[in-house]
């Protein structure tokens, strides 16, 4: 083989050999390339699951919270009248310079559980009676999310200003509303109707009216404080529907507090009533708990309390406390009432007790045995404004 021929081989091998290499280095780059390609796309897919992933979890994050903000004002929504809170007594307090201030204290019902033991309310604020002036007195209660408050001016007054006192206080004894679309079968005096009472709160309001509190009416009988003389303390008997139904819208349209005395036993549906017919107008205060039923072989009105030990008497008096949640004032049933009563109502620690004697309020009068003037429902205009006034 010549030279030139075996030159010309080699240059075919050598570039055989070449195209081949660089065959090899553009298969080498594809596969690179592929590679390359392979996890930009997965890095692109990764982020795009990542992204994903972060969006549902916000998605799903503010959903739960807009879930729970909801629950929240859900919750919030159904506690906005779920308690009923009150004051005792005149929204604006009248007290004599110099002479002591008498926390009259508020009342207050979960509409769901029942009245709120008034030891539960908050109490917020302070009276100097040395100088005139109006003072703001607040009274709350808590339930979950909610705050429940009321408020009481005390005006601390110059003899001048406050003017006449009282020399004896009315306490009006009234038991049942009817109307003329809902006429009871049994109609008597003890049943009002629903327009002459309207009458009667439509003079109070107009004519400006005080209404002492239980525990300013306390310390007045036991001569500690003065009370103006144009005053009154209203209180409706037995917590009957009727009077709650058609009397308590009443109180409320002409702002008029008034007392409910409520026989609290089961057969009655005092602690059912409580609840239902709440209102910042009426303070529910106990006629018993089950001693407003009659029995034979007992003096009087042939009241059960008659027959009962002043222990019975006592447990009697606690039960009724737990359902009204209030304990200043108590209404003997039938106004008849025994040593052993007396007793238990001193005991358990209640201000004020009524018989049905007919007679105002007198300083000095036995705290436990106070008369109240009856309300007859079919009595004028005039002879009730007698009464009061």
């Amino acid at each position: 083989m010549s030279d030139n021929h075996y030159d010309d081989a080699r240059r075919q091998a050598a570039a055989e050999n070449l195209a081949r290499r660089k065959q090899e280095l553009r298969k080498k780059k594809k596969r690179k390339q592929a590679l390359i390609r392979l996890m930009v796309l997965g890095l692109l897919v990764v982020f795009v699951l990542g992204f994903a992933i972060v969006k549902i979890n916000k998605m799903v994050h503010s959903e739960r919270n807009s879930k729970a903000k909801d629950a929240v004002e859900e919750s919030k929504a159904e506690e906005k009248d779920a308690i009923i809170i009150g004051i005792k007594g005149s929204p604006v307090q009248m007290v004599l310079q110099d002479e002591p201030y008498i926390e009259n204290g508020a009342f207050a019902i979960d509409t769901e559980e029942g009245a709120i033991d008034e030891s539960d309310i908050k109490i917020k604020g302070s009276v100097d009676t040395s100088k005139p002036g109006d003072y703001k007195i607040e009274y709350s209660v808590r339930k979950g999310w909610s705050k429940f408050e009321a408020e009481r001016i005390v005006r601390v007054m110059t003899e001048k200003e406050y003017g006449k006192k009282a020399g004896n206080v009315p306490v009006l004894m009234y038991h049942w509303v009817y109307t003329k679309d809902d006429i009871p079968k049994e109609l008597d005096g003890n049943w009002i109707l629903d327009t002459d009472l309207d009458k009667q709160l439509a003079y109070l309001e107009e004519n400006e009216f005080y209404y002492p509190g239980w525990k300013e009416l306390r310390a007045w009988i036991d001569d500690e404080i003065s009370l103006p003389e144009k005053c009154a303390v209203l209180t409706f008997d037995d917590g009957k529907k009727e009077f709650l139904k058609y009397g308590v819208p009443l109180l409320e349209k002409h702002h008029v507090p008034a007392t409910s005395f409520m026989i609290c036993w089961k057969d009655n549906s005092g602690a059912k009533k409580v609840k239902q017919y709440a209102s910042p107008y009426v303070d529910f205060e106990s006629h018993s708990f089950a001693m407003h039923q009659k029995v034979d072989n007992v003096p009087g009105h042939k009241g059960i309390m008659a027959a009962m030990t002043k222990e019975e008497i006592a447990e009697d008096l606690v039960k009724a406390k737990e359902i009204v949640g209030n304990n200043d004032a108590f209404a003997y049933p039938y106004g008849d009432y025994t040593d052993d009563m007396v007793d238990a109502v001193r005991d358990q620690g209640i201000l004020c007790s009524f018989t049905t004697e007919y007679d105002r309020v007198r300083k000095g009068a036995d705290p436990m045995k106070l008369p109240r003037i009856r309300v007859h429902g079919e009595a004028s205009f005039d002879t009730w404004k007698n009464s009061v006034y």
